[in-house]
């Protein structure tokens, strides 16, 4: 009976422990489970509930924080079936403000190479002078406004009317003979003389600043030749002290068809004579050389007669004026 006893006693403590192990880490892996889900869970909740905040403060943002206007940008028509009326609309009492043209010249001025003195006229003063003797109708809006900033005087401006000649010039032109200090005396002579219709501004610019004297001009005129130059060519003959004699040499036979202002300086500084030019003219050699080589012929004193004799032969299309003259001194003389 004790016997039986112990057996059964033995039965009921068999604990198994490795099984009870086992047990244990089934239940911890379950509970990790569950609290790693439940995590995440969390987690996705917060980073949704983020990213629509998010959303929502930049709409509102966007429409300016107004609820109204997204709501009529969203619903259209509808909002005002809501009752939410456009805030908008209630804004296009504001008054626009009139353009200022009244500003400070010097600080504003696109030449700074070319300072201004200072002015007390605005723009628009300007304008109203220039109107009340009748002249703004002479000019465009660019004409107006380039004249306003070389600050020409409208007395000058008015001047330029009483000689004839304001037809002539633009408000560029009046601006750079203003700023040349041209007087309306110069302009006068020009314009009495019926010179004025060969010239432009920048011509007259070039004439005056170079101290070509009225006579000269007319002297050329009266050539025959002012047609074939221009201002900066008639300051650049006056400059090198060119006779106009010997710029009137060269109106018979159309010899000036042949020359310009620099080319006729460089003969008479190499002391050709017209007569000499005229003899290659007649001959038919001028299209063979240019004012240099003339030059360097007259220099060595080869005779047109030789010249001639080579275009002859065939052979003067195929020489320098260098040549020639090597020529010359080889078997010419």
């Amino acid at each position: 009976m004790a016997r039986e006893q112990r057996k059964t006693g033995t039965q009921e403590n068999d604990f198994d422990f490795d099984q009870y192990l086992e047990d244990k880490a089934d239940e911890e892996v379950s509970i990790g489970s569950t609290l790693k889900k439940e995590k995440n869970e969390g987690s996705f909740a917060r980073n949704f509930l983020l990213i629509l905040g998010l959303v929502v403060t930049a709409v509102f943002w966007y429409y300016d924080w107004s609820p109204r206007q997204m709501a009529i940008a969203w619903l259209g028509n509808d909002a005002q079936v809501l009752g939410i009326e456009d805030e908008s609309f209630n804004e296009i009492e504001a008054a626009i403000p009139e353009f200022d043209f009244d500003f400070n010249f010097n600080e504003n001025t696109n030449t700074p190479e070319t300072p201004l003195p200072p002015t007390d006229l605005s723009f628009t003063d300007y304008l109203t002078e220039l109107n009340d003797v009748g002249l703004l109708d002479n000019f465009g809006s660019s004409s107006q406004e380039e004249l306003y900033r070389a600050q020409v005087p409208v007395g000058y401006i008015q001047g330029l009317a009483l000689t004839g000649a304001l037809d002539n010039f633009g408000g560029s032109s009046i601006a750079s003979m203003y700023r040349a200090n041209v007087p309306l005396t110069y302009i006068n002579n020009l314009q009495n003389s019926g010179l004025m219709d060969n010239f432009g501004g920048s011509s007259i610019v070039s004439l005056y600043t170079n101290n070509v004297p009225f006579e000269y001009i007319k002297g050329i005129a009266d050539a025959g030749l002012l047609e074939n130059f221009g201002g900066t060519s008639i300051s650049r003959l006056y400059n090198n002290q060119v006779p106009l004699e010997y710029i009137a040499g060269f109106q018979p036979n159309g010899l000036i068809d042949n020359f310009g202002s620099t080319s006729i300086s460089r003969l008479y500084e190499n002391q050709v004579p017209i007569s000499y030019i005229s003899e290659l003219n007649e001959k038919g050699l001028l299209d063979n050389f240019g004012s240099t080589s003339i030059s360097n012929l007259y220099s060595n004193q080869v005779p047109v007669s030789f010249i001639e004799q080579l275009k002859d032969r065939g052979i003067l299309y195929n020489m320098s004026s260098s040549s020639v003259i090597n020529a010359y001194k080889i078997d010419g003389n």
